[in-house]
Formats: C-alpha cells, structure tokens, sequence
C-alpha cells in the first residue's frame, strides 16, 4: 500500500467497527433495543416513515418492523397517523415522549463515551480532537453518495 492518507483505510474501518461494537455492549439501555434506538432517530431526524419502510432501511422484515412500532407505541415514543398520499397506509412518527427517551439514551452514552474518553492521554485526546471536524464530515456525506 502506497504512504498518505488513503493509505490504510481498511485499518479505520476496523477501529470504528471495534467502536460501534463497544459502544453497543456497553449500553445501559435495557427498555428499548438497538433496532427501537435506531427507528426513533431515523423518526426524529428524518420525520415519519411508513413501517414498511422503517422495515427496509432498518434491515428487518415487515413483521418485526410492525412489532417494534407496536412496542414504540406501547410505550407513548411512537404514533401512527393517516398517511395523508394513500388513505390504506399510515406513517409512523416521534413523539414528544420518544424524542426525550431518545435524548436521555444520547445523554447516557455520550457520558459513557466521556468517561472512557477520560482513560487517554493528552496525545491521543488532542488527535481525536484535531478529527472532529472528518468525523462530523463522515456522518454527513449522505448515504447514496458513500453507496456509488
């Protein structure tokens, strides 16, 4: 492999899979799943989404998908309304209730993320400090354009 900064990039993919690894062992949140973590942001970041398609962007089948908006239901952090372009269908939105049990998860691993943060040295804090701004970069390039 050549020197430079694409030099070894499948080494970054390992250490950010041995992160989003760690970081879902080390949840301490036990009334809702990954999957259910992950609908609510996908409803709060993108707005509502018929189940259907909460199923294929969450990679699950149909079924579940139905299940988890039940249980996201159960709990007041989902709803369902009419979906205003197919009266047959319905689109599932965030509740109030949701986007704060959302927050509170964010809260708790970010104090998480922190308190391991605190292990490093001033080195290797001040690295990933100069990567912010990569990172932030890399969670905004939209998906279509990463897929090409």
């Amino acid at each position: 492999m050549t020197d430079g900064p694409g030099a070894d990039l499948p080494a970054l993919g390992r250490a950010f899979e041995e992160i989003v690894t760690w970081l879902r062992r080390s949840r301490s949140t036990s009334d809702v799943s990954v999957t259910g973590l992950s609908v609510l942001d996908r409803l709060d970041t993108g707005g509502a989404h018929r189940v259907t398609d909460l199923a294929l962007l969450e990679g699950i089948t149909q079924p579940a998908a139905t299940g988890l908006v039940n249980r996201l239901e159960e709990r007041g952090w989902a709803a369902r309304r009419a979906d205003p372009s197919d009266g047959r269908a319905s689109l599932v939105d965030i509740t109030d209730a949701g986007r704060a049990r959302l927050h509170e998860h964010r809260e708790e691993r970010s104090l998480r993320i922190a308190e391991r943060l605190a292990l490093l040295d001033a080195g290797d804090l001040a690295a990933l400090h100069a990567a912010l701004p990569a990172l932030r970069h890399l969670t905004a390039v939209p998906a279509a354009r990463l897929d090409s």
